[in-house]
């Protein structure tokens, strides 16, 4: 009984230590698989049920020899954690600075093109007036710089309409909504979520501390890091190695379950299902993503404040105008709007005030006053018809009133603070005209106190230190990043030193196995022999 015993024993270490070897196997093979955790076993005594107690005798006969405990896999869950942190983190500024590099883009002009240079052309070419305003050379060449000005502001309000449209869609049309990039990830990201809900299932009927459990965590893992680039995730982690995944509050995730996936629609389908007029009384994003339920039931009607993180994170807040000294394309765009607006309502009010007077058009040696409606800047209603209300850098022009044959006689020059003063033969008085040209150092309350150019030149470097302050953030959390890979590398990386030093040692255990068991078998032959 004892020689059977002992056959039976090395037997069991044949096939243990068998399987130890196809492990190690298992992990060099994978050592450059995406996501791969290396494994060990650990080995158990195995001890043969029955009463041992102090009997020498029943110890010896209890002994099983070895077993596989479990197949270990090597994880750290805090660093993992932490990993998608920073990697949610290092997604959202990758977007951020994406923005911010096309932002300067639009207005990296080249010398003398763009509208820095179109603002100084349009006060030279005011000054020309001052000195020549009664020579219609000079009052056309206004007019000319005038058009290029309105026509750079309606040229940089399409870029970043556009910047904005690729990041979100226009707010208004489904078909824009769909060729954005926040439409191509927000599906991606439902997509890894249904992933995690079948690994997650999977995990919940196999067996823990198994080579298929383990490499079902593995993918698990790997899922749960693409899920961390879309959005900002907590993770709660069961005994089966199931989890539930949340963003913010909700949980996405649970177990088999995908209790809350994104949905997105347009800023206007949002404003038109809640009664809010769209876009005047709407000051959110373009896009709003919703989360949920299986059913398509909403859990979250607006989600786009619960989403802080990953890429659509950095998406959602890459264009909207939040006046919080954030610099993006909406911010840009409002300091736009808020540049056109001034401009045209300085020159607007100094070309039509009852102290201003024109060159009267059927007789240019006299002075006449200037009609009310003598606008320099405009832009078109609803109806189509010119108005000084609403004026943005989209929809600036340079009015009909001096674009008209003999418009450019509409242009006021002379200035009288008394009636009294008044002289219509002074067509070289100039004095309003003076009055436009000193707009170009006076500080407007409209522009936070600033000059129109100071104004548009502070516009040019926050967008740059905003791009060099991202550039840094950015550089530096993929520092944050590769730094973290490294770690997880190196816990759970297959070392191949490690791997070699496994396998001699399960080799040699086969080894000695066999020789027992060959040594076991040929006594029993010997035994069988005798007995005959």
């Amino acid at each position: 009984m004892n020689l059977l015993s002992s056959l039976n024993i090395s037997a069991g270490a044949l096939s243990v230590n068998e399987k130890a070897i196809s492990v190690v196997s298992h992990n060099v093979s994978n050592m450059n698989t995406e996501g791969y955790h290396k494994q060990r076993v650990n080995l158990q005594a195995r001890n043969i049920a029955g009463q041992i107690g102090d009997n020498p005798a029943n110890q010896v006969r209890a002994n099983g020899g070895v077993k596989i405990a479990n197949v270990m896999r090597y994880n750290d869950d805090y660093l993992n954690n932490y990993y998608r942190e920073q990697l949610s983190q290092k997604n959202m500024l990758e977007q951020q600075l994406g923005n911010l590099d096309e932002l300067a883009g639009i207005f990296d002009d080249l010398e003398g093109t763009g509208l820095d240079s179109a603002l100084g052309k349009f006060y030279e070419a005011l000054n020309n007036l001052q000195e020549y305003p009664a020579s219609s050379t000079a009052r056309t060449n206004f007019i000319e710089t005038t058009k290029t000005l309105t026509s750079l502001f309606n040229e940089k309000s399409v870029q970043l309409s556009k910047l904005t449209g690729e990041a979100l869609g226009d707010g208004s049309s489904e078909d824009a909504l769909k060729n954005s990039k926040i439409y191509t990830q927000y599906r991606e990201l439902n997509n890894s979520l249904e992933e995690l809900a079948a690994v997650n299932k999977a995990l919940q009927t196999t067996q823990t501390g198994t080579l298929t459990a383990n490499n079902l965590l593995d993918q698990r893992d790997l899922i749960l890091h693409d899920i961390a680039q879309f959005v900002d995730i907590t993770v709660d982690e069961k005994p089966n190695g199931s989890v539930t995944v949340y963003t913010g509050d909700q949980a996405l995730v649970k177990g088999a379950v995908v209790t809350g996936k994104l949905d997105i629609e347009t800023a206007k389908h949002y404003c038109d299902t809640h009664g809010i007029k769209y876009p005047d009384d709407w000051t959110g994003e373009n896009a709003v993503l919703k989360i949920v339920d299986e059913d398509g039931g909403i859990i979250v009607d607006n989600a786009n404040s619960v989403i802080t993180g990953g890429a659509l994170g950095g998406l959602i807040h890459s264009a909207t105008d939040y006046a919080d000294g954030v610099t993006n394309a909406g911010t840009v765009q409002a300091s736009l709007d808020k540049l056109a607006s001034t401009i045209a309502s300085i020159f607007n009010d100094l070309n039509t005030n009852g102290k201003a007077y024109c060159i009267d058009s059927n007789n240019t040696n006299h002075l006449t006053a200037t009609n009310p409606d003598n606008w320099l800047f405009a832009c078109y209603d609803a109806n189509g018809q010119e108005t000084t209300t609403g004026i943005t850098a989209a929809n600036i022009k340079v009015s009909d009133n001096v674009l008209k044959t003999d418009g450019i006689w509409n242009i006021s020059c002379a200035y009288f603070e008394n009636a009294s003063d008044f002289d219509e033969n002074a067509v070289g008085n100039a004095q309003n005209v003076v009055k436009m040209l000193g707009t170009r150092n006076e500080k407007q309350a409209g522009l936070n106190g600033q000059s129109v150019e100071d104004f548009y030149t502070s516009m040019l470097g926050k967008i740059a230190s905003a791009g060099d302050s991202a550039k840094s953030l950015y550089d530096t959390q993929c520092d944050v990043v590769d730094s973290l890979e490294n770690q997880l590398d190196s816990s759970y990386g297959v070392d191949l030193n490690e791997e070699l030093v496994d396998l001699v040692k399960y080799q040699t255990a086969y080894a000695a196995a066999a020789r027992v068991f060959n040594t076991v078998n040929t006594c029993l032959d010997t035994l069988v022999s005798l007995g005959r």
